[in-house]
C-alpha cells in the first residue's frame, strides 16, 4: 500500500539580542583591526575526512569573507587513535598555538577540547569557541570565563515520527555495533534526545547483522541502523543486496555511511558548526566576553532518501517532499553511491 510522506522543513532561527542601556561602555574593534586579527583552528582528526573538511570549509567562508586569516592544525586523531599520540599531538598543537600566537581559537571535536583546551587553555586570556563536541560539553568543564561554542547533537528525535508516515505500527528498534562509541551513542538518544526503543540490539559481525536484522522485520514496525563500522565482515555490495531483498519495514540513521541502506536519513551539517563557530569568533574578537554566549546545539539538517528502499516499500513521495530532500541511488556499475 503507498503512503505518502508531507512535505517538511526545517528552520534555524539564532536569536541575538544585544544591550547597550545601563551597561560600561566596552572597546569595539574596527572592521580594519578585525583584518588584522589571526584565528588558529584545531581540527582533532583529518583535512580527509569529510566531517572535518566541512566544518572548516564553514568557518573559512565566513572568515575569507572578513578578511580574518585563519590557519589549521590537525591533530589527526581518528586515524591515530592512540592516547599517548593524542597527547604528544595536543602538545604539539601547543607548540604551535604558541608560537603563531592567535588573537583566538576554534576548537573542533571532542580530543581538541580534552586533550588540549581544557589542560592548558581553561579560564586563561585567549578566547576558545569550540565546535563539535559531542552532546555534552560540560564533560570537558565547559563553559570557561574564555570559551562558548556548539555541542554536535544527532538529529534524531524527529526522524521515528518520518518514519511512523510508513509504518504498519509504532515499534521502534535500533540496530548496532557493540563498540563502546555505539552504545553511549544510544544512551545519548535515550536520555538526551529522548527516543524510546522498544528493541535495541548489538551485534559483533556482519552475520549476526543480518540474522538481526531478518528478526528486527517482525518485531519491530520501524528501525535505526547504526554505523557499520565496528561490524566485522562488512562487504558493502553484499549488504546493499541484501536489504534490497529482506526489507520489509521503513528503516533510518543518522549516520552518513549507512544511507545506502536505509530508506531515510537525518544527517548533520558540518558546515553548520564552522560558520557558527566563526560567527561568534567575529563576535568576541568585536569585543564581546566568551562567557556571556550561551553554549548551543546544532539545529541544521540533510535529509535523504533512499530511492531503491522507496522502490522496494512501494512508497510514493510527495513532490514538495522531493524537493526539500537530497535522493539517493546504488550505482549498479560500481557498487557505489
Amino acid at each position: 500500500m503507498c503512503r505518502r510522506l508531507l512535505s517538511f522543513s526545517y528552520f534555524v532561527v539564532l536569536l541575538m539580542t544585544i544591550f547597550s542601556l545601563n551597561l560600561p561602555a566596552v572597546a569595539q574593534t574596527t572592521d580594519f583591526e578585525l583584518k588584522s586579527k589571526r584565528i588558529l583552528f584545531i581540527d582533532s582528526y583529518h583535512q580527509d575526512y569529510s566531517w572535518a573538511a566541512g566544518i572548516v570549509a564553514g568557518a573559512r567562508l565566513i572568515l575569507d569573507a572578513e578578511g580574518i586569516e585563519m590557519q589549521v592544525y590537525s591533530m589527526d586523531t581518528k586515524r591515530n587513535p592512540d592516547i599517548e599520540y593524542i597527547k604528544a599531538s595536543a602538545l604539539k598543537a601547543k607548540a604551535k598555538i604558541e608560537s603563531w600566537q592567535p588573537d583566538l581559537i576554534i576548537a573542533s571535536d571532542d580530543n581538541a577540547s580534552k586533550y588540549l583546551i581544557e589542560p592548558y587553555y581553561k579560564n586563561v586570556s585567549l578566547p576558545i569557541v569550540f565546535c563539535g563536541v559531542n552532546w555534552d560539553a560540560s564533560i570537558y568543564g565547559y563553559p570557561y570565563s574564555n570559551a562558548t561554542g556548539m555541542e554536535e547533537v544527532s538529529l534524531i528525535a524527529p526522524l521515528p515520527k518520518e518514519l511512523a508516515r510508513y509504518a504498519r505500527g509504532n515499534r521502534l528498534g535500533i540496530l548496532s555495533g557493540k563498540a563502546l562509541s555505539d552504545r553511549k551513542n544510544i544512551q545519548n538518544y535515550i536520555h538526551k534526545a529522548g527516543v524510546v526503543f522498544n528493541k535495541t540490539v548489538f551485534v559483533d559481525t556482519a552475520e549476526q547483522w543480518r540474522k538481526a536484522y531478518l528478526s528486527l522485520q517482525n518485531e519491530v514496525d520501524m528501525l535505526i541502523i547504526e554505523n557499520s563500522m565496528s561490524i566485522t565482515g562488512w562487504n558493502n555490495k553484499e549488504m546493499h543486496q541484501f536489504i534490497l531483498t529482506n526489507t520489509r519495514i521503513p528503516t533510518g540513521t543518522t549516520q552518513k555511511g549507512m544511507i545506502p541502506y536505509v530508506l531515510l536519513g537525518f544527517l548533520q551539517v558540518p558546515e553548520e558548526q564552522g560558520q557558527y563557530a566563526a560567527k561568534t569568533a567575529i563576535r568576541i574578537l568585536k569585543g564581546q566576553a566568551p562567557d556571556s554566549i550561551a553554549i548551543v546545539n546544532n539545529q541544521q539538517v540533510n535529509a535523504t532518501v533512499n530511492l531503491d528502499l522507496a522502490e522496494k516499500l512501494e512508497i510514493v513521495f510527495d513532490i514538495d517532499f522531493l524537493r526539500n530532500v537530497q535522493s539517493y541511488r546504488w550505482n549498479k556499475e560500481t557498487n557505489a553511491e
